[in-house]
């Protein structure tokens, strides 16, 4: 692959390797070891694992839609098929191929027991694909989760054993982590691995997010943009408070000769002459990674897309970046004018601050902070506005608003007052259910037609909240109050489907974001009218109908990067998306692997022993979506075009 003109294309490994001396001294030492990694010795020295770029397009631990980012992302220009190679001397682990997450991705694993992967990848180098093939091939299924045994494929440093691509997800990249032995992710440049960065970070939005004056539970939000720099230091002007309240801050950092914006290494929080907050990333483990939701701002997170760095802790945070903390962070203090500093750090030492006013009006916000609850509370005003009006009180009986009558006319006449109190009993003031945390809890709507198992470890603290059903058009409705809220396990939820649709094609469960008017697909399995599916989040959710079978376009013969030749299939599903292990190709009878790239729209058809010929070839299609809509084609592709 041609390099861009900039770059270096290193003819052989050897030469690559060399110049990596140089390239460690041109961009300085190495970052000072953590002494969260007591397992790396002073000699431990890691190769850049590709030949791509130095340049990265994501940092460690950066926000993501669920989790926190595990590694680095090295840029590739948009390209793929650049050479990738073993960091350091090691044995394959495990292997995986997926069409989503970390695509085709290898696990090595080193002498001190810990491991590096490289994920996305367009390929394995040939003996592990041809491994790879061979057990995939056994019942043609695309994907594969494999532990090979121990030292059957074992590489020295610097050897290829794959090359960059853009599986699982999109665009190219290499994404590429260090774990511990016990695999916890650590930030691969806290080792020799080096880029090249002198830019400080930019501390560009703080948000103040309320706390209710005596529970400390959340209750909103507010963004503030900064005033004119003064004297270079961002300025967020004053802020009056009469209860405590929690900062967050919208930070990014940036390094040399690459346009991207990476998460931050340290955040410090300073009011008055008190350090209030302090956190390192170094490293973290995989069963703290959906804490992400308590260390950002999920209701910002949510509604903004935009991810906020809390600079307090909520309980049910186990992360731990966190050094030092009073108060969990939180802005609890005596009536009086204080100043607030905030300060950014990369790895590098690269800092920088911005500053604002605070000023408490009375002393009932001081206080001793030993916990900050996870959750909003919702009260039962407020979930009496969200309880829907059972269809069988819609005639003729009188509105309702925050609880109270509102006398209407209906087509009888007016409404009396014994019929008044009738409708009053059958709709109950609904009161919301308290869970506890490491307990396991069913949730059920008030006509029991829908119920959801909450596991013991699901929970990041005591929640109050509501589950509502109502019907729109015979498709159920299930709402959560308050909603948005997301957990650390998945939860198990059961609806009972009415008999209408309880056996129609096409019907699905569907999470809604109201803020964006988006459906989201949920997998789920329905037996004798009852639907079974795990949510990750307290949010609401519709059952839909999809009548409309997958699109297919014409396929087209390519070779891929490894010289195999393969078909390309153009597939639509604009609804619960293409259902790609159900999904067949055959060509001239032939049946192949069936891979899937979802950011290309393609199914791909892969036979590790099929050749192009001079014949025609008979492509035969059976594309389903994900709720079993089928679409059923046949297509010959000439001799000419292969």
């Amino acid at each position: 692959m041609a390099s861009p003109p900039f770059m270096y294309k290193f003819s052989s490994r050897s030469l690559f390797c060399s110049v990596i001396f140089f390239v460690a001294l041109f961009y300085g030492a190495p970052a000072a070891q953590s002494q969260a990694l007591p397992f790396l010795s002073d000699s431990t020295s890691y190769l850049w694992p590709t030949d791509a770029t130095r340049y990265l397009s994501s940092t460690f631990a950066e926000t993501r839609s669920a989790h926190l980012h595990a590694g680095i992302d090295i840029r590739t220009w948009g390209r793929e098929g650049y050479e990738v190679y073993a960091t350091r001397d090691g044995f394959v682990h495990r292997i995986g191929i997926s069409a989503s997450g970390y695509g085709k991705v290898i696990y090595l694993q080193h002498d001190d027991g810990s491991y590096s992967v490289y994920a996305h990848l367009q390929r394995f180098e040939p003996r592990l694909r041809a491994y790879a093939d061979s057990i995939r091939m056994q019942d043609h299924r695309f994907e594969l989760d494999h532990l090979p045994e121990e030292a059957v494929f074992t590489y020295k440093k610097g050897d290829i054993i794959g090359y960059t691509g853009s599986t699982g997800v999109g665009p190219p990249h290499l994404h590429f982590e260090l774990r511990t032995p016990d695999f916890r992710p650590f930030n691969p440049l806290l080792t020799n691995l080096q880029v090249r960065d002198d830019i400080a970070p930019t501390i560009s939005a703080l948000a103040i997010e309320s706390l209710h004056p005596n529970s400390l539970h959340y209750q909103s939000y507010r963004i503030i943009e900064p005033l004119a720099d003064r004297n270079d230091t961002p300025h967020f002007g004053t802020l009056f408070l009469d209860s405590p309240a929690g900062l967050a801050v919208e930070v990014y950092d940036e390094a040399n000769r690459t346009p991207n914006k990476y998460a931050v290494h340290a955040l410090t929080l300073i009011a008055g002459q008190d350090t209030l907050f302090h956190s390192t990333v170094d490293e973290f483990g995989y069963d703290t990674s959906q804490m992400m939701f308590l260390d950002r701002s999920y209701p910002i997170l949510a509604e903004k897309k935009r991810g906020f760095q809390r600079l307090y802790i909520a309980n049910g945070n186990r992360l731990s970046f966190y050094r030092s903390v009073k108060n969990r962070g939180i802005l609890a203090l005596e009536a009086g004018e204080y100043d607030i500093r905030i300060i950014a750090e990369d790895l590098y030492g690269n800092r920088s601050s911005a500053k604002a006013t605070v000023i408490f009006g009375n002393d009932s916000a001081s206080r001793t902070i030993t916990s900050v609850p996870a959750y909003p509370i919702v009260s039962a005003d407020v979930a009496w506005q969200h309880q829907p009006i059972p269809p069988t009180t819609l005639k003729p009986v009188p509105a309702f608003a925050i609880g109270r009558p509102v006398h209407t006319k209906s087509p009888a006449g007016p409404v009396k007052g014994n019929r008044y109190r009738a409708a009053s009993r059958q709709l109950k003031q609904p009161t919301p259910q308290q869970l506890l945390p490491e307990r396991r809890h069913t949730l059920s709507s008030p006509e029991n037609r829908a119920w959801l198992e909450i596991p013991a470890d699901a929970l990041y603290d005591t929640l109050s909240v509501l589950l509502t059903y109502e019907d729109k058009e015979n498709l159920p409705v299930i709402r959560f109050t308050p909603g948005h809220l997301p957990v650390d396990a998945p939860m198990t939820l059961s609806l009972i489907l009415p008999e209408s649709i309880a056996d129609a094609p096409g019907i699905g469960l569907y999470s809604y974001d109201e803020y964006r008017s988006k459906f989201t697909y949920i997998d789920s399995d329905i037996t004798n009218g009852l639907l079974r599916a795990r949510i990750a989040e307290f949010s609401e959710l519709r059952i839909r109908r999809d009548r409309t079978a997958p699109w297919i376009g014409i396929p087209k013969q390519v070779k891929d990067a490894g010289g195999s030749f393969i078909v390309h299939l153009p597939v639509v599903d604009q609804n619960s998306g293409i259902d790609y292990r159900r999904s067949t190709i055959t060509i001239n009878g032939v049946r192949g692997i069936t891979e899937y790239d979802k950011d290309k729209n393609l199914l791909i058809y892969y036979h590790p022993n099929f050749l192009s010929g001079d014949d025609s070839l008979r492509v035969e299609a059976r594309v389903y979506d994900r709720v079993g809509n089928l679409s059923d084609r046949t297509f010959t592709i000439p001799a000419s075009s292969n």
